[in-house]
């Protein structure tokens, strides 16, 4: 997290902004210039802006109220001191595009720049375009690193235009290209909220206590809001009906076919709760969480598991096989890999998620072999969630909290957080002879 005097500036901005449940009083958008010897003349800035934005004030401080277009400057000569970059750990994951070499001059730029663009809820759309090519004019041609503080993301101006300037239609973004989604580890469950809609005078939303094996699913869920807000859709008594055919943006709906199995309904209600409690990082802005308390289902995981059907649908099949030799040994291996994996993940998997299938008792007596995501593992007991939606057991749902015994592990799958997976050495077997 940056951490440098502007941010207390941004901090006490966005405070000051009175906020109702459905949008902001006025929004505003922080960029950054990083260069190498190249100093930014403010002279210069201020009449391109008033260029753009005839009616433009500028401002020496955060405005109590935003009742008009207004610009805050400030040109920065001690970057390290005032307004670093990043370290290169994090530039790995929001610089998309950059060299070695370019991260490296990222963070020992000489020169920087900070402009934040406030304006009113009708100018959202209108203003945050011009301002987006504003930049990319500014910036083409040039050896300038863009930082983008709303998403706290760093752009060369060549992803700058890809993402920012040429990602609308009709006058609306496509909130894929916005957006920043942050998913994470905390304890059992994992955690996404996505950054950027506070330019556009909309909440900011998140997705919580859901399983890891989730985040792809998370993530589509709140570019899926996020855009259907942008649209024009509006959260009534804390509802969003979501209809996924009803997405006007055509390159966003020429993601849908990836989202969604054949059996897809591509329609749901979500809750939302306003998040009374920010966490350290999270956006400056009002925050909708999404809400899968439901009194018909017996935890949360449960109900957004239902969500997930019903907007994506599900490719669950069951698969008959007998447990023959060559199957049982690869158990067997995977058998012995379980102290070290129980080790593994009491030590804390961070960004890894843990997945061993186990056995559940069908209405007829038999074994039903599912996968369940790992949140505690005390002794040879195991508790987690369950990743699969049983066909022979009637009062038993995918995301159901259960508990399993070591002893009766088939298999694992450790998914990496490089992207990577090991396990399941079995599962190629049954494949094999299954059915």
């Amino acid at each position: 997290m940056k951490r440098f005097c502007f941010f207390i500036f941004l901090l006490n901005s966005l405070i000051t902004i009175a906020q109702n449940d459905n949008e902001s009083i006025g929004a505003l958008s922080e960029i950054g210039f990083y260069t190498m010897d190249t100093t930014l003349d403010e002279t210069a800035i201020k009449k391109e802006l008033k260029t753009i934005f005839p009616d433009v004030y500028f401002v020496d401080d955060a405005p109590e109220i935003i009742d008009r277009t207004m610009v805050y400057l400030e040109a920065i000569t001690d970057v390290a001191e005032d307004y670093p970059a990043h370290n290169m750990e994090y530039l790995k994951y929001f610089a998309e595009g950059f060299s070695k070499t370019q991260k490296e001059q990222l963070t020992t730029s000489k020169n920087a720049f900070i402009l934040v663009l406030y304006y009113e809820d009708k100018d959202v759309f209108t203003h945050t375009k011009k301002l987006f090519d504003w930049v990319y004019n500014k910036t083409k041609n040039t050896d300038f690193f863009i930082y983008d503080g709303e998403v706290r993301e760093y752009f060369l101006p060549e992803i700058w235009k890809r993402d920012r300037v040429d990602a609308w239609e009709n006058g609306i973004p496509n909130a894929v290209k916005q957006l920043t989604l942050h998913s994470y580890r905390e304890d059992e469950y994992c955690r996404s909220i996505t950054f950027g809609m506070q330019r556009f005078g909309l909440p900011d939303l998140v997705i919580d206590d859901s399983p890891c094996t989730n985040v792809s699913n998370t993530s589509q869920l709140l570019a899926i809001i996020a855009q259907l807000l942008l649209e024009g859709n509006q959260i009534e008594e804390s509802n969003l009906s979501v209809d996924l055919d009803a997405i006007k943006n055509t390159s966003f709906q020429k993601l849908i076919p990836e989202m969604t199995y054949e059996n897809a309904g591509k329609k749901a209600t979500i809750n939302f709760t306003r998040l009374a409690i920010q966490e350290e990082g999270d956006p400056f802005n009002t925050i909708f969480r999404v809400n899968f308390k439901n009194d018909d289902y017996e935890n949360s995981q449960a109900y957004e598991s239902e969500i997930y059907k019903q907007l994506f649908g599900s490719e669950d099949e069951v698969t008959h096989v007998s447990h023959n030799d060559e199957i049982m040994a690869a158990s067997q291996r995977a058998k012995e890999k379980l102290p070290e994996l129980r080790a593994l993940f009491n030590e804390g998997l961070e960004q890894a998620t843990l997945v061993l299938k186990a056995p559940f008792t069908t209405d007829e007596g038999g074994n039903e072999w599912m996968w369940i995501e790992v949140t505690k593992w005390k002794g040879e007991t195991i508790e987690g969630i369950l990743q699969n939606e049983p066909h022979y057991i009637k009062n038993l749902k995918s995301g159901a909290k259960v508990t399993v015994q070591q002893i009766d592990i088939f298999d694992y799958i450790l998914y990496k957080a490089d992207g990577s997976q090991e396990g399941n050495e079995t599962g190629k077997l049954i494949m094999k002879y299954g059915n």
